[in-house]
Parts: C-alpha cells; sequence; structure tokens
C-alpha cells in the first residue's frame, strides 16, 4: 500500500517542478550605503545615508529581463544650518542582466521611475514636504550562491521637484536572497 503512495508522491512531485521552475526567479534583496549629491544638488546638502529593499522577479522564458520594485530611504544633511533633507519612496524598474541563468553571478543593468516623498527640516524654517516623481538608471553586479547573493551598485536618482531638485547618486551594497 505504501509504493503506491510513494510512485504517485514522486511522479505528482516529477510533474509540478517543471512548471513551478518556469515560472522564474524570485528575489528578496536589503542593502544600504551612501547617498552623494551631484549637480545643483550638491550646493544645497552633504553627503548622506541610503537604505533600501527590493523585490525582483525574472519570468522563466526570459532570463535577462526583469521586473524590480525599490522601496528607499535616504537622510542627507542640509549645508550651512542644522537642517536635514529625507527621501521615502519607492521604484519601479526593468532590469537586464548578463551571465548564466542559474547563477547569481551576473553584471545588470536598469532603469525606471515611481514616486519619492522629500521631506526638509531645519531650524528657523520648518518643515517642507512634497511627493513628486522621480526616474533612476543604473548598473550593479551580483555574486554569491544558489541561495542568495551579495550585491553591489550605483544609481542616478533625480526628483521633479520645483526648485533645486534633489540628484544623487547612491552607492549601495547588500544581500539578496531567493530562488534561482
Amino acid at each position: 500500500m505504501r509504493l503506491p503512495v510513494l510512485v504517485v508522491t514522486t511522479a505528482l512531485s516529477l510533474s509540478l517542478a517543471r512548471p513551478l521552475a518556469a515560472q522564474g526567479d524570485i528575489r528578496l534583496g536589503l542593502g544600504g550605503g551612501i547617498s552623494i549629491p551631484v549637480r545643483s544638488y550638491s550646493d544645497l546638502a552633504k553627503k548622506g545615508w541610503l537604505g533600501m529593499g527590493n523585490l525582483a522577479f525574472f519570468p522563466g522564458a526570459s532570463a535577462s529581463l526583469g521586473f524590480r520594485l525599490d522601496a528607499l530611504y535616504a537622510q542627507n544633511n542640509i549645508l550651512f544650518t542644522e537642517g536635514r533633507q529625507t527621501q521615502v519612496g519607492g521604484l519601479a524598474n526593468l532590469v537586464f542582466q548578463f551571465g548564466a541563468r542559474r547563477t547569481p553571478n551576473r553584471f545588470y543593468i536598469f532603469g525606471g521611475g515611481g514616486y519619492i516623498r522629500t521631506k526638509t527640516s531645519g531650524p528657523g524654517f520648518g518643515t517642507v514636504t512634497g511627493t513628486d516623481p522621480a526616474l533612476n538608471a543604473g548598473a550593479g553586479i551580483s555574486f554569491g550562491v544558489r541561495a542568495f547573493a551579495l550585491f553591489a551598485e550605483a544609481r542616478y536618482i533625480t526628483i521633479s521637484t520645483s526648485g533645486t531638485k534633489p540628484q544623487y547618486v547612491p552607492l549601495t551594497a547588500g544581500i539578496s536572497f531567493g530562488g534561482l
């Protein structure tokens, strides 16, 4: 009686393994790093720090092209005052990766857009907030084993605000978990 159950279970497992693998690769990443102001934003803000999380999906039919959602929090101190500026937001990116399908050792490029809430606060001028569209583009590298990978990336972010636009280059490193 146990043998037919074992045979049926094995056959079912083998028949489901291929469709599940064909659904793609899903990875969760967490990282942090520095936020370097560029262009006119560097006249307003000092270097700061950044924390981020992302969720990436690469369909089984496309080993190279995928979709990634990024959540970020960045903070920069303001020059010439005790104030600070923070950015909290989300970005949706298309990702193109170079490298073998079944390895986390890859070089990738990405770009997309979303919305970022900017909050500027300091003594003497109170708090100013706004949620505005943002664009980003960047490149990264990941390396590791099947269950997790380390990554390092650089990107350019510009936020469409009135006045001085926050534009910065985050340099981030972190770890990603997920199946290959």
